[in-house]
Parts: structure tokens; sequence; C-alpha cells
């Protein structure tokens, strides 16, 4: 059972962290091998008792370094803005609620297109504003009051029988 549970996990932390991981390898790989060569040429400049460069060499090398370290955070931080920026339209495009929401915009804009031409900002309104139908109304009723008025003329009603 742990086995399967280290591949799940191995898995999703795969998924969600490749590009770190590979660029990750990528670096330590290209750390390694630049310190192995100028560790070459460090032994094949003593062995040939040319030392004069020996300093520019260790330059030159940690340069290098710095480069491939700014490379690695600098790749690694516009790929994760780009991942966040996908996943952000993502996530906006495919809800339900914007389809629905999107949906009866559409509805409401092609029936007031249909019916009189509204003036442009009352259009603009009625294709922002889901809302537009209930300001127009004279009363707003909730559910509460439309109880309370049943309940008030049962009483009433039952008042008068009696």
């Amino acid at each position: 059972m742990n086995k399967l549970i280290n591949i799940v996990l191995s898995g999703l932390l795969w998924r969600r962290y490749k590009f770190l991981i590979v660029s990750l390898v990528l670096l330590i790989v290209s750390l390694v091998v630049v310190g192995q060569v100028h560790k070459d040429y460090v032994e094949f400049a003593q062995a040939t008792d040319n030392t004069s460069s020996l300093g520019m060499s260790f330059v030159v090398k940690w340069g290098v370094w710095l480069l491939l370290i700014s490379i690695f955070l600098a790749a690694n931080h516009f790929y994760n803005k780009q991942k966040d920026k996908a996943e952000a339209q993502k996530s906006n495009t495919n809800s339900a609620l914007s389809k629905v929401l999107k949906w009866r915009n559409d509805k409401l804009y092609a029936a007031s297109k249909s019916s009189s031409p509204p003036s442009k900002s009352k259009q603009k309104t009625t294709e922002i504003d889901p809302f537009e139908q209930i300001r127009t109304r004279e009363k707003l009723r909730s559910y509460a009051d439309l109880l309370i008025e049943s309940k008030e003329t049962k009483d009433n009603s039952n008042d008068g029988h009696q």
C-alpha cells in the first residue's frame, strides 16, 4: 500500500512541478559540468606551469554559475506566470456559471435588439445588468411578504366566518 501511495504522490508532484524539477536537474548538471571543466583547466594549467590566467578562470567559472542560476530563476518565473495566466483563463471560461450567465446575457441582448432599439445607455445596462427587471418594478415583495399577506388574508377570512 505504501508503494501505491508513493507512486500516486510522485505522479501528482511530477504533474504539478515538472518544469521546476527538469530545470533544477539541468541547472545542477550544468553547474557540475562547469565545475569539472574548470577543475580540469586548473589541473592542466598547473601541469604546464601556466598559472597566470588561473584568477581569470575562477571569475569566468563564477560568472557562468551566476548566469546559469539567473537563467534558471527567470525561466521558472516566466513559466509560472504563463501557467497562472492560463489557469485563470481556463477557470473563467470553463465554469458552468459563467457559461449560463453568458447565455443569459446573450439572450437578453438578442431580445432587446429584436424589439425596439433602445438608447445606447439603456442597451448597455440590459446587456451587463441582470437586475434591470427588478429595478423597474414599482414594489418589491419577498417570499416572506407573500407568506405574511396570505396568513393575514386567512386570519381575516376565519374571523368573518365565526
